[in-house]
């Protein structure tokens, strides 16, 4: 097997794809380079796939996003601000609301994101409706590949332990990727 080469210039774009780096490692390559280092895991592999391949990375800042300052207290008709993130007092509000066992899962992330204007009993009912039995899984992003390794571990290992499927991460993580596959449109 392969041992994962460092970061460097010498890479070619096609082993730079072939894999897994965390955003750290793409964020000190890209300032050494002087390559924008902004914007998200996805937006800085391509910008380096573009160096390694000798094209001129593009290099337009990220937009920035406006926000809302939180109120230091919540309630179920406080209403969400533009930009609010999902942040620990939010999640301890919801988690003295809703029960201990509160997480912030994609739809609820998604709500308190992208629904300024509502109040937080309808994040409440998002994220209920979301974690009931038999709910229809998200699609998990592709630059959460962490994520994405645990659920399909967990799918194809059943009673498997956390810490069985951390292992499996790195061993994963040290090894090259898989071709990739054309995106299913059953998801």
């Amino acid at each position: 097997m392969p041992k994962r080469p460092f970061l460097s210039a010498s890479l070619t774009a096609h082993d730079f794809a072939s894999w897994y780096w965390l955003k750290e490692e793409l964020v000190a390559f890209c300032r050494e380079h002087q390559i924008s280092p902004s914007g998200s895991k996805l937006q800085l592999q391509s910008r380096i796939t573009d160096y390694l391949s000798g094209k001129n990375p593009v290099t337009r800042p990220t937009p920035q996003r406006t926000s809302t300052k939180m109120p230091a207290q919540f309630t179920m008709d406080t209403i969400i601000g533009e930009g609010w993130r999902c942040n620990p007092s939010l999640g301890a509000f919801f988690r003295q609301n809703l029960g201990p066992g509160f997480h912030f899962n994609a739809p609820t992330r998604d709500f308190i994101h992208h629904k300024p204007g509502k109040t937080l009993a309808d994040a409440a009912i998002c994220y209920q409706t979301s974690v009931r039995p038999g709910a229809k899984k998200t699609r998990i992003p592709q630059q959460l590949e962490y994520n994405q390794h645990f659920r399909d571990f967990f799918r194809d290992n059943p009673g498997s332990s956390r810490q069985q499927a951390i292992d499996a991460w790195w061993i994963k993580r040290g090894k090259r990727k898989a071709p990739q596959e054309s995106p299913s449109s059953e998801e």
